[in-house]
């Protein structure tokens, strides 16, 4: 997972310094899993007209503690979301983060996240498939666990961005404009 880089800031004050450490806004790459099986594909997002943010997952379709955690207090407007779907063992887009993950209201059944309208997201002309282009992030395996948002590390996320590219050269200035923020 790609960390927020600590930003040292020093405070001289009298003849004592102060050092304190802030966290810049280094957005951070995830996996958001879904499974068509259960009636909803990521082609509804990426085809749809909204010309504002989309909101992703529900208290009723976000159910892994971890997921939930991660949305909670990890997850932050601008990080970016790559789209796979698990049952179709392929990831079909990528997207950013319109908001920050929000906490599950019990009282009502609200979004844990929104999305980046459509516009600005890509769906991949030619997807990346578990084997042999995903295989090597944990993310995208069981290993990791089976939980609908997962974290993907920075060496795992610098190989995946190049398979991308290579794979979908049509798309580079597209994904170039979502990918060369990180």
């Amino acid at each position: 997972m790609i960390a927020r880089k600590p930003v040292a800031v020093v405070h001289f004050q009298n003849s004592d310094f102060i050092i304190t450490i802030h966290y810049s806004a280094v957005p951070k790459v995830w996996v958001f899993k879904i499974n068509t099986k259960r009636g909803w594909e990521f082609d509804q997002y990426f085809r749809s007209r909204a010309r504002g943010p989309v909101p992703m997952g529900d208290e009723g379709w976000i159910k892994s503690a971890s997921s939930l955690r991660y949305l909670r207090e990890e997850v932050r407007r601008d990080d970016l979301f790559l789209c796979y779907e698990a049952d179709r063992k392929q990831m079909v887009g990528v997207a950013r983060a319109a908001s920050d993950g929000r906490e599950r209201d019990l009282t009502r059944k609200v979004s844990l996240i929104d999305f980046c309208p459509p516009r600005e997201a890509v769906r991949l002309q030619n997807p990346l498939v578990r084997r042999p282009d995903l295989d090597h992030i944990l993310a995208f395996t069981p290993q990791r666990g089976r939980g609908t948002v997962q974290p993907i590390n920075r060496d795992e996320f610098v190989r995946l961005r190049r398979i991308m590219l290579r794979k979908n050269p049509s798309q580079e200035k597209s994904l170039r404009r979502l990918l060369d923020r990180l």
